[in-house]
């Protein structure tokens, strides 16, 4: 499938694919080594994910319709959307509102910006994909230093683990807030500084890259032939697995392990995923195994750029 142009008509469109694309990542089964609908981490349910997912379609439904309301042209600047305050309002109701712990600060920071250049495509009437990829750049060049005050706000509120210190801006260093308003370092920046070691990041860095350029045209080839949407998800997440090491692994397990896992995602792919009986059984085995290292190796970061995709798919008209 071609694609195209944007299909929602309304910011409520836009809000209800934001939830479904959080709720089908979360329950694609089985993403080997993540929560899905049979596997739970020891102190992190199925239950958890699906309760932070709730707490934040209010804050996603505010910040959708506060940008629509006050966007009148590609030319302004968009600082005025305040992605950092979002982000913290969002994971302070995300932790109030289950015990797991930090459920979904990935999703929060991947869909936000995606968000808003949806949003502003369709309060301007720009919907091709080429000017959603121009809203999405300029959203984030546009993004101030207070967005990375409340960034780190937002991440101290989560308390994400597998943080490693750096030499400067170290989240951990209570000079950092002084340094980044001194500095001027702003969201384009921060993310810039931490592209090599975070995905997320580099999704900040190069425009939403892997997303748009990767995960959007195989999530839509691959629904095309299997005509299933467990199975895209899941084979979407193996591909995104299979190229790109995760940086979640990397901080909690190390560059080799990181490495490893991506490696049998590839064989399984190669296979088939779990669309063949082979890719399937290898995909189970492989979760297993992922799950008795009690979230070690969880590739919890392409998980979040699954959820971007699914967005995507869905704001360019994927019907399943």
């Amino acid at each position: 499938m071609p694609i195209k142009a944007i299909v929602t008509q309304s910011v409520n469109d836009l809000v209800r694919c934001i939830n479904l694309s959080s709720l089908l990542e979360l329950s694609g089964w089985p993403k080997p080594g993540n929560v899905h609908r049979t596997k739970n981490f020891p102190n992190t349910r199925f239950e958890h994910f699906l309760a932070g997912i709730a707490a934040i379609q209010p804050n996603f439904k505010r910040f959708c319709e506060t940008i629509y309301n006050s966007i009148e042209s590609e030319k302004e600047n968009y600082s005025s959307i305040e992605l950092g305050l979002f982000f913290k309002e969002s994971a302070n109701q995300m932790m109030k509102w289950q015990s797991g712990g930090n459920v979904l600060l990935g999703h929060i920071l991947i869909l936000a910006p995606l968000a808003s250049a949806a949003t502003i495509c369709l309060k301007l009437n720009m919907k091709k994909i080429e000017n959603f990829e121009f809203i999405i750049k300029k959203v984030i060049e546009d993004a101030t230093v207070n967005d990375t005050v409340n960034l780190y706000d937002a991440i101290k509120i989560c308390n994400p683990g597998g943080l490693s210190n750096i030499e400067k801006y170290d989240i951990n260093d209570e000079n950092s807030y002084k340094d980044i308003i001194n500095d001027n370092i702003n969201l384009k920046k921060i993310f810039e500084i931490s592209k090599n070691y975070d995905l997320i990041s580099n999704e900040y860095a190069s425009g939403f890259n892997i997303i748009l350029k990767e995960g959007l045209p195989y999530f839509f080839d691959t629904y095309e032939k299997c005509k299933d949407i467990n199975s895209t998800i899941v084979n979407t997440y193996l591909k995104l697995l299979s190229t790109h090491l995760d940086t979640l692994i990397i901080r909690k397990a190390g560059k080799e392990a990181a490495l490893n896992v991506s490696k049998i995602a590839s064989d399984i792919i190669r296979y088939g995923g779990i669309t063949t009986k082979k890719g399937l059984n290898l995909t189970v085995k492989f979760d297993k195994e992922l799950h008795e290292q009690n979230g070690k190796l969880n590739p919890g970061t392409i998980a979040d750029l699954v959820a971007g995709t699914i967005f995507c798919a869905l704001i360019f008209g994927l019907k399943f």
